[in-house]
């Protein structure tokens, strides 16, 4: 009841308008993250395909790359979205300081900061698209080893803290991506040892006579 007069108040006030659902931010909520995730599971997946030159010959390496980046931005956008759109629910009534800071949310609170460490996680790995100059190509490479890390924590956030967990179709989502990603892992890998099996070696330096 508390609820219904929350979000009768709301809409006096024109936070929610007229005619449309109460539970208009939790919809937005719920469908961001999802976007959200997913986006990230396509940014994950077009670094790999980047790193192991599996659309070498198909499409060109610099415009998947240039592709892998706008993703890795996207998502950036929807999680920033995906978290201030629940403040102003009526029902969830999350602060700033809860969407912003972990182990500060009054619902499921490690979940959510499962949500808030991929979010700055994915500000970090952002960035460096903008300083890879001054980073160097190996340190680059070693933060971006990082997104594997991120990919874990947004699917445990959604895991978690999501109310559609239990749907069946969700369910399959997670671990369709899920293996998608280990598939991709093991083929860059097993790319990295097929380039190194047929870079010549150099030969070895000559032992210096007397």
């Amino acid at each position: 009841m508390h609820y219904l007069h929350v979000a009768a108040a709301h809409q006096a006030i024109g936070l929610i308008p007229h005619g449309v659902s109460v539970h208009m931010y939790w919809y937005l909520g719920r469908s961001s993250g999802f976007v959200a995730y997913w986006l990230l599971f396509a940014s994950v997946a077009m670094g790999l395909a980047v790193s192991s030159r599996v659309f070498d010959g198909v499409l060109g390496r610099p415009w998947v790359f240039e592709l892998h980046k706008f993703l890795s931005l996207f998502v950036l956008v929807i999680m920033v979205f995906h978290a201030l759109i629940m403040i102003p629910d009526p029902y969830a009534k999350f602060t700033f300081k809860q969407m912003l800071v972990p182990l500060q949310a009054h619902y499921r609170s490690w979940a959510v900061s499962l949500g808030i460490v991929t979010l700055y996680g994915s500000i970090i790995i952002s960035a460096t698209f903008y300083l890879k100059g001054m980073l160097g190509q190996n340190m680059w490479r070693t933060i971006h080893y990082l997104t594997f890390g991120l990919f874990v924590t947004a699917m445990a956030h959604g895991l978690w803290a999501g109310t559609d967990t239990k749907v069946g179709n969700v369910q399959l989502s997670y671990f369709a991506s899920a293996l998608a990603v280990l598939f991709l892992t093991f083929f860059r890998i097993l790319a990295a040892r097929s380039v190194a099996r047929k870079t010549p070696r150099a030969p070895a330096a000559a032992a210096p006579t007397a």
